[in-house]
């Protein structure tokens, strides 16, 4: 039993070790200065941070809370400043102040849109009007932004002088609702498309074009370049295979 209970109180220790940092302010000085597990030494403080990592996608924002817990006699303002950042990535405002008698601060991460990908570990640092900096480590993960891809038919067949129907089709991931502009290249001799170039408005999943070949147009397979262009972000492409043949 007594072996039990020694293990609970390892794990136990363990787990309120989890995410703290260091403590700041007056007090916060010489071998007080170390996180205590049982409480805090008077006129210190400690910042506080989620216990998960936040996640953040490229060209997205997410708003955290960076908390404090004030020690007996520890009423000042804490100005919190961030280093070791992700590259593209920003934080705003980029110099926060918990004031006396506040528990926490808002912040928000904004990623760019070519923002580093990965696990990241940012530096929270507070530093009080008198005494020592509190620091702790805030995780963050970036992760890519939603795309889409364009969906085309397997092969399409048009006899010379004729006409028909083709299906554009926008498989949008997650959050990603832009409008897409739709352009065509590569077309074969005598073949022409309407219209030559459209947008896929936001919500909608597909785009209809009319594909028609003079009587004299060329004959064969061909590949037909297909792009949609995005109001942000990258360009996607595909092919459509045609087969032009004698009427």
């Amino acid at each position: 039993m007594k072996r039990v209970l020694a293990v609970l109180n390892v794990m136990m220790l363990a787990l309120a070790g989890c995410n703290q940092g260091t403590p700041g302010g007056p007090g916060a000085t010489g071998a007080s200065a170390k996180q205590s597990t049982y409480g805090q030494v008077d006129d210190t403080f400690n910042l506080s941070v989620p216990m998960l990592s936040s996640s953040l996608q490229q060209g997205g924002s997410a708003e955290t809370t960076i908390g404090i817990k004030r020690a007996k006699n520890f009423d000042s303002d804490v100005a919190l400043t961030f280093s070791n950042l992700p590259k593209d990535v920003t934080i705003e405002p980029a110099a926060a102040t918990i004031k006396h008698g506040d528990t926490d601060a808002k912040i928000t991460f904004k990623a760019g849109s070519d923002a580093a990908l990965g696990d990241f570990t940012v530096n929270v640092v507070g530093h009080p009007n008198k005494g020592g900096d509190a620091k702790i480590e805030f995780k963050l993960t970036v992760t890519a932004k939603d795309s889409f891809t364009l969906s085309v038919p397997r092969s399409s067949a048009l006899k010379q002088g004729n006409s028909q129907s083709v299906s554009i089709g926008i498989n949008r991931q997650k959050t990603f609702d832009q409008e897409i502009a739709l352009t065509f290249s590569d077309l074969p001799a005598g073949v022409t498309i309407e219209p030559d170039a459209a947008v896929v408005k936001r919500g909608e999943t597909e785009a209809q074009f009319t594909l028609a070949a003079a009587s004299d147009a060329s004959l064969g397979t061909f590949a037909i370049k297909v792009t949609g262009h995005p109001t942000q972000g990258a360009d996607a492409l595909n092919e459509l295979t045609l087969t032009v043949s004698k009427e």
